[in-house]
């Protein structure tokens, strides 16, 4: 979705194939209006079923454009979670203090693997299409170490060693919210200029355009009967001026800080990454 300050003009050729390749909506709107806060933040909202009402809280009256993108995830696990299971129960964080959580408790069978230092579970969901990998470091080690040293080879070679075994699992009920600035990743990732005057959004609109800030708003829960999960990143446009029949039985208990990747298993496509401390 982009949302255009009414006082600029979009190229045309740009509006038609964002709206027939990427199917985004482009709209023109005074941003000098109180209204237009409410349009934009109502845009996300809808695009996220509510789990992220609000992606800005003003509108800058001398921006070009504000651009976002959502994403929206609802997966029921493929074997739920029994309500009557779950118990309050201690959770170590970063801190000396030991928390309680609504722990999670299912025993069955799961894909599981070891590395250096970690364990693996791959929770799937519904057919099996999409899974949640939940990854645990060692007693001691801090999840930021662990993933340090994971990149995608390293994750697509542990999808493929996992081996199906009887796993007693124990993992928290928990919902996180987050805001991630995305200025330096992006420009990490080969597209600095963007953020400068030197930019060249010449097939956007006329005059020199940069982007003056661009961040990702994200939300998850994980609960007995699944996952939701909701992501949006804005963007603010400015002018510058083989199996055994034996399974081997592991114990799987999230009871300090991990991380969690939710994923599709034909490409193993990731869609959301993040990790849960206690807070």
């Amino acid at each position: 979705y982009i949302a255009v300050n009414s006082r600029f003009k979009v190229n045309s050729k740009f509006r038609k194939s964002v709206e027939q390749n990427y199917r985004a909506g482009v709209e023109s709107l005074d941003f000098t209006s109180p209204k237009t806060l409410g349009r934009i933040n109502g845009w996300c909202a809808d695009h996220t079923r509510g789990m992220i009402p609000r992606i800005i809280d003003q509108v800058n009256a001398q921006a070009v454009s504000y651009l976002m993108n959502a994403i929206c995830f609802k997966g029921a696990w493929a074997d739920k979670f029994d309500k009557e299971q779950t118990r309050l129960e201690p959770f170590r964080g970063y801190t000396r203090d030991i928390k309680r959580v609504n722990m999670m408790h299912r025993r069955g069978e799961y894909f599981y693997a070891e590395g250096e230092g970690f364990q693996a579970v791959r929770i799937p969901y519904g057919n099996g299409a999409f899974h949640m990998t939940v990854l645990l470091p060692a007693e001691g080690k801090a999840v930021s170490e662990m993933m340090a040293t994971m990149d995608g080879e390293k994750f697509r070679r542990l999808q493929q060693g996992m081996e199906e075994c009887d796993v007693d699992l124990k993992l928290p009920r928990f919902t996180t919210e987050a805001e991630q600035p995305l200025n330096e990743v992006i420009s990490a990732l080969g597209a600095p200029l963007i953020f400068t005057p030197q930019a060249n959004f010449s097939q956007f609109a006329s005059g020199s355009l940069f982007v003056s800030k661009m961040f990702q708003k994200a939300k998850i829960e994980v609960s007995e009967e699944g996952t939701k999960a909701a992501a949006v990143t804005a963007a603010i446009m400015v002018m510058s001026a083989l199996p055994s029949d034996t399974r081997r039985e592991v114990a799987f208990h999230a009871d300090h800080p991990f991380a969690y990747i939710i994923s599709e298993r034909g490409t193993g496509s990731i869609f959301f990454m993040g990790q849960y401390t206690g807070e």
